[in-house]
């Protein structure tokens, strides 16, 4: 028997979705989130003022907790969200997106609950057309290979800079609370508030853990954010990179020490000087063995070449 969402006075998970004029997507993603097997959580929209038949759709569902009024910025609208959450762990989910494992955050919470040391759970995503069609499954290498876990995942994020997707991952209130970029943050951190948290995730000392399953969808449509914001956020995707790669540098200099924290933001560890040798030899393994020239199929990296010969 489902729950009554209304009764949730102290929900588990807050979900959080910023919205503007995609009412078009909007059903679904609500309804995607409502058929989680895990209850206890809430659903909150914040739509930025939306003209077209999003307020209407939000009307339809009493468990939703929504609010439709401008934002200057999409981080604003990310950050009213924030506050209005209750719960003790946040997902995000655009409002172009949804989730297709329905027992996702179960899971989520299962590790979360069982181990202090992990602040951020995530797993695979699967691209969607426009029209509602499933298409590929992103970073599909990590079937056969999957990423390193907890603390070890540093070394592979200093060398790829490797964004967890954000559209899945589960993660601890406070720790996104005080790490998300907001309206006085600077640069690319604004500009790309999802590769902001995530370098300050990382570079605080936060450790992710992998599920290997497909949580979630992503929609590609001619209006998503990427698309006309593109000219904006390309410079600080490269910003990103850029800055990932001198904090690794900075860390085997010794100029930085890197300290570990558990969920609680406790310090738990460092690197101490005598491992950054062993750092440094874990760095140059991702960078050969997890380069994307090595894991490409032939047939994949033929295509591409002649995209690039041809177009």
């Amino acid at each position: 028997m489902l729950l009554d969402f209304r009764n949730i006075s102290q929900p588990v998970i807050s979900v959080i979705t910023p919205s503007l004029n995609h009412g078009r997507f909007l059903r679904q993603t609500i309804e995607s989130v409502a058929a989680q097997t895990f209850r206890n959580f809430e659903h909150i929209v914040v739509d930025g003022g939306s003209t077209d038949s999003t307020v209407e759709i939000l009307k339809e569902f009493p468990h939703l907790r929504w609010i439709s009024e401008r934002d200057d910025h999409v981080v604003e609208a990310y950050q009213k969200a924030l506050a209005m959450a209750r719960g003790q762990y946040i997902i995000q989910c655009c409002v172009s997106d949804g989730f297709l494992d329905p027992n996702w955050f179960r899971k989520c919470v299962e590790v979360l609950e069982k181990d202090d040391e992990v602040s951020l759970v995530w797993g695979f995503a699967q691209t969607m057309s426009e029209e509602g069609d499933l298409l590929n499954v992103c970073f599909q290498d990590f079937f056969a290979d999957p990423p390193p876990q907890k603390r070890d995942f540093l070394a592979f994020w200093l060398v790829s800079g490797f964004p967890l997707p954000e559209g899945n991952y589960c993660v601890r209130a406070k720790v996104i609370q005080t790490s998300f970029p907001d309206t006085q943050s600077s640069d690319w951190f604004r500009t790309c508030p999802h590769l902001g948290f995530m370098y300050k995730f990382f570079t605080e000392g936060y450790s992710p853990y992998f599920i290997p399953v497909v949580a979630n969808f992503g929609r590609l449509h001619h209006d998503q954010r990427s698309q006309r914001l593109s000219d904006v956020e390309k410079p600080g995707q490269v910003a990103y990179l850029k800055t990932v790669k001198e904090y690794g540098k900075s860390i085997l200099k010794g100029s930085i020490v890197h300290r570990f924290r558990d969920g609680k933001s406790q310090v738990v560890g460092q690197i101490p000087p005598h491992e950054l040798q062993s750092l440094r030899k874990k760095m140059w393994r991702h960078r050969l063995f997890r380069s994307r020239l090595v894991r490409i199929d032939p047939f994949t990296l033929t295509l591409k070449l002649k995209e690039r010969i041809f177009c």
